[in-house]
């Protein structure tokens, strides 16, 4: 029922300037506001004026009055603000109405201060237990009607921020790994960190070859787009493998697989070694379709690491350090072999060989051949069987 509605007995011009903004209130909440402006209007005046910062009431005290907000802003306190209410809202109905715990009575669960000046009606409970049947009624159910539409309420902002907690994740997984994750939300609800681990892991490194001297004749968006082409390529046979994309290095790429025990090794080192054939071949087949003076190469090495976050106090840097992850580097930057001739575009590191089953061994080369790093130090590797044709 608008205030306009009412009785004439009711209107603007009888009723105390503060009670206008009583009046919006209950035509938000109220069935039959008529019921309950009367005994209103015959109320003592309760117009209570806050300052800034000032408190309405504290957590603790006697819970033995509401109040509806006239004008400015309440907030809700316990330790942080964790909400506020406007003109025309009700508050501290809820610790008004809870059944106490014990003989002291109902007490406050927060805080209510004042955000900025601040105007509020007061509704002792004195007023509520003078009413008749009848305005008892009306009264409760508009309290009844407040407390639904704040659940209702909470209900909206609660799937608002359970939305905008799923955009978060799913935008941040585009930053960190999957292991990484859990890391980035201990960093964000301010738990412990995460223990690092150490654990077998296969690494692999990838590099797209000739892709810094082509792009200094592409414009910088060419050079963006096709980086994303030639990344998008790997990142999903990864992926489909049960792979972690660790990080992005220009060109180049860091991945690795988690392998703690081994069943679980058995299992996923053939499946990155076949990701790493299908991203050769993709990529391949790409670069020729385009005509570009592209190709690449990928290194894969199997051992322990240790795995965790390595970032300061502010910021996660969540990745695998040990010789494990060095020597994954060093197979995927061999050019070729200690006796000259080129290495294909894979190379196994023997720990990663052995994994293999007869139908993933054929595609290299069975014999292992060596390299020597920029320090001369040798490793064994079992190539894929196109080197000999480069």
């Amino acid at each position: 029922m608008a205030s306009t509605d009412l009785p004439t007995s009711l209107t603007a011009s009888r009723l105390h300037p503060e009670l206008m903004a009583f009046l919006a209130f209950l035509d938000r909440f109220c069935a039959r506001p008529e019921v309950l402006v009367p005994l209103l209007e015959r109320q003592p005046r309760r117009q209570i004026a806050l300052r800034d910062g000032e408190y309405l009431c504290r957590k603790g005290d006697q819970a033995d009055a509401m109040w509806v907000i006239l004008r400015g802003q309440v907030r809700i306190e316990d330790g942080q603000v964790f909400g506020f209410r406007k003109a025309g809202d009700l508050v501290g109905e809820l610790a008004f109405y809870r059944v106490p715990r014990s003989h002291d009575g109902r007490r406050r669960g927060a805080d209510l201060r004042a955000n900025g000046d601040v105007t509020v009606f007061r509704i002792d409970a004195s007023f509520v237990e003078r009413l008749d049947a009848e305005a008892a009624v009306v009264w409760h159910e508009t309290v009844a009607s407040v407390a639904t539409s704040k659940i209702d309420d909470a209900q909206a902002q609660r799937l608002r921020l359970s939305l905008e907690r799923s955009h978060a994740e799913s935008l941040l997984s585009k930053f960190v790994c999957e292991e990484g994750m859990a890391a980035a939300r201990a960093s964000i609800t301010g738990d412990e960190p995460i223990d690092a681990e150490r654990t077998d892991v296969l690494v692999w490194f990838s590099d797209i070859a000739g892709f810094s001297a082509h792009a200094q004749g592409l414009a910088a968006d060419e050079v963006g787009r096709l980086v994303r082409e030639l990344m998008d390529v790997q990142i999903r046979a990864i992926a489909e493998a049960g792979g972690q994309v660790d990080k992005l290095m220009g060109d180049g790429l860091m991945a690795f697989w988690r392998l703690p025990d081994r069943d679980r090794a058995l299992r996923e080192v053939p499946a990155a070694v076949r990701s790493a054939l299908i991203t050769r071949d993709n990529l391949i087949e790409l670069v020729r379709s385009r005509g570009l003076p592209l190709d690449v190469r990928i290194g894969l090495h199997f051992g322990q690491a240790v795995l965790g976050d390595f970032g300061g106090s502010d910021r996660i840097a969540f990745t695998l350090i040990g010789d494990t992850v060095n020597r994954a580097s060093r197979y995927e930057q061999a050019k070729a072999c200690q006796g000259g001739l080129p290495l294909g575009r894979i190379r196994l590191s023997p720990e990663v060989f052995k994994w293999l089953g007869e139908d993933l061994i054929r595609s290299f080369e069975r014999a292992p051949r060596q390299f020597s790093d920029k320090h001369d130090v040798a490793y064994d590797v079992h190539a894929s069987v196109e080197g000999a044709e480069r």
